[in-house]
């Protein structure tokens, strides 16, 4: 069959809640074999959790999905095109009833729907009578998490809907498969693949991921976006060709904004990435050989994949309640911010002295402008999280109550958001990401014709290691070698994407130029990455583990973060619970911190002051770092303003010092 055209398959969904008209868009301008759509996420995992078990035992899955498949099933079906959702989420038989009903309705009463089934491992999980073991922290286990699971979700992979569009199905309803793998399956399906066939599986695993996201890969979240600003409205959605080999082009449907160009897929590319190996059920595919080339306008290809076996486990989803969370937020503007919100912050210590929360945050948001010409320029917020075990812990007594007492007692200018429905307690999840054997998992399917079929596990696995491999610059050289530099954003130069799986964060930086990689390899170690999260490093454990990649074919260096959303975005703390925001936040560096400017150190050398100046300037930077004092920092970048050194180190400790607290000597 490698004479066979390519398939095209449309994205119309990268989230829930997306775009409510993007599957009659890819009806109509896509002009595609079959349509999927990525409904699910951890976050609304944990909503659809929470929604079937307290709010109505007929709900948990994605109604998004339903509306959109209402709105144009006559097209669908005149049109002979597949449809492949993971919206079933926690309720498939629900919503494959529902859609079943709707196509009798309409007179499609011989459409053929199928369930994939199997995901739902909460009895698996109760029994307790298979290996369970942490994604990321083998020592980690179950008894030890300290919550008790109530549901529990495994990824499954691509054969079920593989097995369903074989046997005739038109619509193909999963719960909780891989978000590859209703891209995986048609693909699959459409050339006639075996599970064998592992570098035609890892190319289509490739295109899934790079297409998952709807509109990210045509130019949403993407940090080069003032490059097309005017055509980023009403973006459109992006489709795969993947060809009889598995490799795969990259395009749009013709109606929408946005661009497909080599760097957004590239962004998209690195986007929640694990490292070089990207983990599936069905196939492992090695991407550290990636190429990413642009055809023409809004096609962009991607090869050298490679395909390796599937691990003998899955990822499962392990969900637990977690208790109520409430937050409230205020404003603070005009002179002395920072004393005010210290005034606030005693003020609620107080108030909640004797609170039983499990967890309590009150962060400042925000630098206000130095000379603001407004007062929105010049306000930021305070913003105060609490989260319990039990209502009745942060219920209004225990917190909307003292916190609203604040209000004539507080600081000068006090106000504060007036939506209380935020202080309301709210229920949240905890998770425990975890590996269960695949043969564990009942995957199977079943039609509206009555058949039934069960897939087997893979006849062939290998096993990989839990600890990802980790690599610091190969082959560096010295910084000073890459010539005069001048101060600028590090974003200038260099594009990011960030994300999260979990309670991890995963950000890849990458360059335009070929001739940009060499210095972008030799900036971004680990310890420059720790100093680029500046204050926020040190918010979490700084002994967190960091895994460092670089991948030359698309001249990116990739890390991955684990540990750092304070457990994930069913229950963080975070306002960025899901890390997006962590690749804009590393952008605004400076990129000639650790790149010193010979000439200015040239000038330098020879000062008769610096004798007496470098131990002044050395214990500073120590008491600093013992201390993490603002004053030591301010007293070291003085001594760098105000006078001159000799020593290249010193000057380099002290711009790393600088970096840490964001701040940067302002006549360097």
């Amino acid at each position: 069959m490698l004479d066979r055209p390519p398939i095209r398959i449309g994205n119309v969904s990268g989230a829930t809640g997306d775009h409510p008209h993007a599957m009659s868009r890819m009806v109509r301008s896509g002009n595609v074999h079959v349509i999927t759509g990525d409904w699910l996420s951890e976050m609304n995992i944990a909503w659809n959790a929470i929604t079937k078990q307290e709010v109505d035992p007929n709900l948990g899955y994605e109604n998004g999905f339903y509306e959109q498949l209402d709105e144009c099933l006559d097209d669908i079906m005149q049109r002979d095109i597949r449809v492949v959702t993971n919206a079933g989420a926690l309720n498939t038989d629900a919503l494959y009833d529902k859609v079943r009903a709707l196509c009798e309705k309409r007179g499609y009463a011989d459409c053929v729907v199928a369930k994939v089934l199997g995901d739902d491992v909460s009895d698996v999980v109760a029994r307790r009578d298979v290996q369970i073991t942490h994604l990321d922290h083998p020592e980690q286990t179950l008894e030890s998490w300290g919550f008790t699971p109530c549901c529990a979700t495994a990824y499954i992979g691509c054969w079920g809907i593989v097995q369903a569009l074989r046997s005739g199905a038109r619509i193909v309803i999963c719960g909780r498969c891989t978000d590859a793998s209703p891209v995986m399956g048609a693909a699959a399906w459409y050339h006639g693949w075996r599970e064998d066939q592992y570098e035609e599986l890892a190319g289509s695993l490739l295109a899934a991921h790079l297409i998952e996201c709807g509109p990210y890969v045509v130019g949403a979240n993407f940090s080069g976006f003032k490059d097309f600003l005017p055509e980023l409205v009403d973006i459109a959605f992006p489709i795969a060709e993947i060809d009889p080999r598995g490799r795969c082009t990259i395009g749009r449907t013709a109606e929408g904004g946005g661009r497909v160009t080599k760097e957004t897929v590239t962004a998209q590319l690195l986007y929640e990435l694990q490292g070089h190996l990207y983990l599936n059920p069905d196939v492992v595919a090695d991407l550290s050989g990636v190429h990413v080339e642009q055809e023409s306008e809004n096609r962009v290809s991607v090869t050298g994949v490679k395909g390796l076996p599937p691990p003998p486990t899955a990822k499962v989803m392990i969900a637990a309640k977690g208790g109520f969370q409430a937050e409230a937020t205020f404003y603070i503007n005009g002179l002395d911010v920072y004393e005010k919100a210290v005034m606030m912050k005693n003020q609620l210590a107080h108030m909640f002295k004797d609170s039983n929360f499990s967890r309590l945050s009150i962060e400042l948001y925000g630098t206000p402008a130095e000379n603001p010409t407004s007062q929105q320029a010049g306000t930021v917020s305070l913003r105060v999280f609490a989260q319990a075990r039990r209502k009745e812990d942060i219920d209004a007594p225990k917190f909307k109550v003292p916190i609203y007492a604040l209000r004539m007692q507080s600081y000068p200018g006090y106000h504060m958001n007036l939506d209380f429905r935020t202080m309301v307690p709210k229920p949240f999840m905890e998770m425990f990401p975890a590996l269960m054997p695949v043969s564990a998992i009942e995957h199977r399917v079943e039609m509206s014709t009555g058949a039934s079929h069960r897939i087997e596990p893979p006849a062939k696995t290998a096993k990989y290691p839990i600890v990802r491999p980790s690599t610091e610059t190969h082959g560096p050289v010295d910084m000073l070698t890459f010539g005069p530099t001048e101060w600028a954003p590090l974003g200038s130069v260099v594009h990011a994407r960030s994300g999260d799986k979990g309670d991890n964060s995963n950000v890849g930086f990458f360059v335009r130029n070929d001739d940009e990689y060499a210095w972008l390899r030799n900036l971004l170690t680990v310890s420059k990455l720790k100093q680029l999260f500046g204050d926020d490093w040190f918010k979490g454990d700084p002994e967190r583990r960091v895994e460092r990649v670089e991948f030359p074919g698309i001249n990116a260096v990739h890390f991955r973060v684990l540990d750092n959303l304070n457990g994930g975005i069913a229950s963080s703390d975070r306002i960025d619970g899901l890390g997006k925001g962590i690749g804009r936040k590393a952008s605004p560096k400076t990129k000639c911190r650790i790149i010193l400017v010979s000439q200015y150190i040239m000038a330098l050398s020879h000062s008769p002051r610096m004798a007496n100046l470098k131990s002044a300037c050395s214990n500073a930077i120590g008491q600093f770092r013992s201390l993490k004092s603002q004053y030591y920092l301010e007293r070291a970048i003085n001594t760098i303003v105000q006078s001159e050194l000799t020593s290249c180190q010193l000057f380099t400790d002290m711009l790393f010092t600088a970096d840490y607290m964001h701040l940067c000597p302002p006549n360097l």
